[in-house]
């Protein structure tokens, strides 16, 4: 039984969404889970001839590009975490950190031999200490 579900969303590919999200209102609907959004933000490297400050907007811009999707799939009030850095690896951390028994993830067209299954949606399956439903595409 599922108390809290993670959907990781890339809002600028919208297979990770789709139909991962109806999937993840159904799931948390039918266990009475809280449903969390994650999205995360490759780690901006740090070059010589960058500002400080390179990159303070993306957070933001994500979140409200998050909040978008949600709200137009009828989840508005899903709670949304900004994450910094690898995708698996900070889908990982906040899941085990913050309790979640379940990642519903989308899976991605690929080639052989991979096909549906990234490199991302691979490591979270082999190594999330909680359920992992790969919704296919």
């Amino acid at each position: 039984m599922a108390t809290k579900i993670l959907l990781p969303i890339d809002h600028t590919d919208d297979r990770s969404w789709k139909k991962a999200l109806p999937v993840a209102l159904d799931q948390a609907k039918f266990y009475g889970a809280e449903l969390h959004a994650v999205s995360v933000i490759p780690e901006i490297i740090q070059l010589p001839n960058l500002p400080a400050n390179y990159g303070a907007g993306a957070k933001d811009h994500v979140r409200h590009a998050i909040e978008g999707i949600l709200e137009n799939g009828n989840a508005a009030n899903v709670p949304v975490h900004i994450e910094e850095g690898s995708v698996y690896r900070e889908i990982l951390k906040l899941a085990h950190k913050d309790g979640y028994d379940m990642i519903i993830m989308a899976s991605s067209k690929g080639d052989f031999p991979n096909y549906e299954i990234g490199p991302n949606l691979a490591r979270v399956v082999r190594n999330a200490h909680c359920t992992v439903m790969v919704v296919r595409d």
